[in-house]
């Protein structure tokens, strides 16, 4: 099978990117919940890194999955950016509230602690290639000539 050309081609290399470093970030999260001390400021949460290394492989996947078919690296990609979109917008829920009950009690509340999830850092990462692939999936719904 022959390679397929992309019209974005770094937005290509770029779901490689996020695959390595959100499967990274899990790993992270993971051992530092293990109680393995990594010397990063990054939240212990087991949970939290075993869906992360999960979305990392949906995009391990489409990362794959693109050498030969665009369409399903358009598909996988997509669905991999708004998993880490709509998870990281429940990190900030979760630790603006805990901030905020920090500050209700009276207690000394950090600020950092809202954008120190991994989620947050894997979504920041992801927007641009959440903005690229929705450009691309809006032009295969038009029929266009991107997903051929």
């Amino acid at each position: 099978m022959e390679n397929t050309t992309y019209p974005h081609q770094y937005l290509y290399g770029w779901t490689g990117l996020v695959a390595l470093t959100t499967f990274v970030a899990g790993l992270l999260s993971i051992l530092e919940g293990a109680g393995i001390v990594t010397g990063l400021f990054i939240l212990p949460d087991i949970p939290g890194g075993c869906i992360l290394i999960m979305i990392s492989a949906l995009f391990g996947s489409a990362f794959l999955k693109g050498k030969t078919d665009r369409p399903g690296w358009i598909s996988f990609s997509y669905i991999g950016a708004l998993l880490l979109v709509v998870f990281a917008g429940c990190a900030i829920l979760v630790e603006g509230g805990n901030v905020l009950t920090l500050i209700m009690e009276g207690e000394e509340a950090n600020l950092l602690t809202i954008i120190s999830s991994s989620f947050i850092w894997a979504a920041i990462l992801v927007l641009p290639l959440l903005a690229g692939v929705s450009k691309l999936l809006y032009g295969c719904s038009c029929g266009g000539e991107y997903c051929e």
